[in-house]
């Protein structure tokens, strides 16, 4: 091998030596470049979803809100239908009454009836009573020698009875007039029609 030869290989290797090293270092340069952008894009990315993290329990906490608004006016909603219907049918069932005891109060200020007049209003009497009672009306009598105070469904008569018993004050002494109440459930009423009561009252 000559000497022009030997250079021309040594001068191509060191071409290939300087060309595989700025090749090393264009690929370190662009990995570093690389590993810089994906850690700001891992940071972006990091705060993105930290972003997106508060904003979905924001969101979580206004649906919150919102569903615990709409159950609140649902059941709020509820009461007004169900307080709606308990004013209609109390309306109706208190009409009812008052028409029972217009056809007792007829029935007994009117002696003389003939007989086929008589049994037409006691028929009328008695589609009531039924109407009341399956619909679960019934007559209400509070206790005897109960303080009217504390029964509910009572209004005292201006007609008192005297006593000298001063325990026995407020006390009922009778049932005037029978009231009416309205089984909703188990031992709650609504009372229609309060009863009259006579109460005692001290003698002086």
């Amino acid at each position: 091998m000559n000497i022009e030869n030997f250079l021309g290989i040594g001068l191509i290797a060191l071409l290939v030596i300087v060309c595989a090293g700025l090749i090393a270092w264009r690929i370190e340069k662009n990995s570093s470049i690389i590993s810089q952008e994906f850690d700001e894009e891992s940071r972006h990315n990091e705060k993105n979803l930290e972003i997106m993290n508060k904003h979905i329990i924001e969101t979580n906490e206004l649906l919150g809100t919102y569903k615990k608004t709409v159950e609140e006016k649902s059941l709020e909603l509820k009461k007004y239908k169900e307080g709606s219907e308990v004013a209609k049918t109390k309306g109706f069932f208190i009409s009812l009454i008052e028409i029972l005891e217009f056809v007792e109060q007829f029935k007994k200020k009117s002696k003389n009836l003939d007989e086929h007049t008589k049994n037409y209003v006691e028929a009328i009497k008695d589609k009531i009573e039924i109407i009341l009672t399956n619909s679960g009306v019934e007559i209400f009598k509070p206790d005897l020698n109960k303080n009217v105070l504390n029964i509910q469904g009572c209004s005292s008569s201006l007609e008192t009875k005297k006593t000298k018993d001063s325990s026995k004050v407020n006390l009922i002494a009778n049932v005037i007039k029978p009231g009416y109440r309205l089984q909703t459930k188990e031992n709650e009423f609504i009372f229609l029609k309060n009863a009259e009561v006579q109460i005692y009252e001290l003698e002086n």
